[in-house]
């Protein structure tokens, strides 16, 4: 009776085991997957940041900001590449040119 006792733990024990790693190996495939959409959303802001610019060029003439995500098309954090970019260069592009043809 007690060995029958003391296998049953055993078989608990390994499938306890069995389902704890079953669980990490679930954990590591969806942050994967998790990671591989947080870059691609990165990337497509970008993108749509740059379409962005060129509509607003072809509509007013002018850029109200030139976006970092040309430079680098996979951002590491997009709303603190974002936010700066407003702040610093509200400015259109044709602005320095403009500038040097009045000097």
């Amino acid at each position: 009776m007690t060995e029958k006792f003391i296998d049953d733990i055993k078989l608990e024990q390994q499938r306890v085991a069995g389902l704890i790693v079953q669980l990490k190996n679930e954990i590591g495939q969806v942050t994967n997957s998790v990671a591989g959409k947080e870059s691609q959303i990165q990337e497509l802001t970008g993108k749509l940041d740059v379409l962005k610019q060129v509509e607003e060029f072809y509509i007013k003439g002018t850029v109200n900001e030139v976006p970092e995500a040309t430079a680098e098309p996979e951002p590491v954090e997009p709303q603190q590449g974002e936010e700066p970019q407003q702040g610093e260069e509200p400015q259109s592009v044709f602005v320095p040119e403009q500038q040097n043809e009045q000097s």
